[in-house]
């Protein structure tokens, strides 16, 4: 494609755009795609949605700070909100269950029933590990009672996706939807994969429409811009906390320096004191002129 490679569907901005338009293409692939991540088969797979929020590139104004998140809701009424992030910047925890409460709580009028609010699901795919606990890489978390592990209402339903957990079978053809799309996600835009993207769009039919899409996307000149001003944010971001952190280390280890000299100088001091203090308690001077002059309290002298 020379210069309009495939760009990284792992770009907030390309994901959106991606996933998050109103064409018919763009809501098969994001059905598929979340179907595959939710484990929805039979009866409860997603067969229709609707964006909350549609991507449109004319109203995206660029600003470094924005999140672009994708928030649908299906013909059930469940909402969902998908967030891509490359950078570990935030508490994703605590941010992950505020965007799910804000979501939950935007389900309800101030004229209806509690029992109007409607399942709320969040998913954050991740291109860093924050989830130590298990080597998994999609764990999903609810209200469940401590003991016996039943839930106590199914309304709440956060995914994590941490790519760096995941890794592609070697056989493309025994991989399952979640682990297709995945691979494409993590994979896409890299020189060195485009074999693995052919065998891909061998293997499914909406991958093959999500990599036609994204060449679309690609060969968009002011969509491209966008995506190298948001790729230099983060990048910028990146540099700022490593800054941040080796000026930080540069700082204890002065400080270090500091407070080891300084402590040096204390226990000098206090060795001083003592050798002088001793000396005044040989001449026999009385020990409160001796706590006077050299500034030990009169029990350490006794100690002494």
């Amino acid at each position: 494609m020379g210069e309009n490679k495939l760009l990284s569907p792992l770009n907030d901005i390309v994901f959106k755009a991606l996933f998050g338009r109103e064409e018919k293409e763009s809501k098969i692939i994001l059905i598929d795609f979340l179907n595959a991540i939710l484990s929805y088969k039979g009866e409860d797979k997603i067969v229709e949605i609707y964006h909350l929020n549609p991507f449109n590139l004319k109203e995206f104004k660029g600003d470094k700070g924005s999140i672009l998140d994708l928030k649908v809701k299906t013909e059930k009424d469940e909402r969902i909100n998908i967030e891509v992030q490359v950078n570990d910047e935030d508490d994703f925890r605590k941010r992950s269950l505020y965007y799910w409460s804000k979501m939950y709580g935007e389900t309800i009028s101030e004229s209806e029933a509690y029992m109007t609010l409607k399942k709320s699901i969040v998913i954050n795919i991740m291109d860093f590990i924050i989830i130590d606990e298990t080597d998994r890489y999609h764990t999903e978390y609810k209200i469940l009672e401590t003991e016996d592990h039943f839930p106590l209402i199914d309304d709440l339903s956060i995914h994590y996706i941490e790519l760096p957990k995941f890794n592609s079978k070697e056989d493309i053809e025994y991989m399952e939807a979640v682990e297709l799309w995945l691979t494409f996600l993590k994979n896409t835009g890299r020189s060195e994969t485009e074999d693995l993207l052919t065998c891909l769009v061998e293997r499914s039919e909406t991958i093959k429409m999500a990599k036609e899409m994204l060449e679309r996307i690609s060969a968009d000149e002011l969509l491209r811009q966008k995506y190298y001003a948001r790729e230099k944010a983060r990048l910028d971001a990146v540099s700022r906390i490593k800054y941040a952190e080796i000026k930080g280390m540069e700082k204890g280890r002065k400080e270090g320096r500091e407070e080891g000299r300084e402590k040096g100088r204390e226990e000098g001091r206090e060795e001083g004191k003592i050798e002088i203090a001793i000396k005044l308690m040989k001449m026999n001077m009385p020990l409160e002129d001796i706590a006077e002059i050299t500034g030990l309290s009169e029990e350490e002298l006794k100690r002494l």
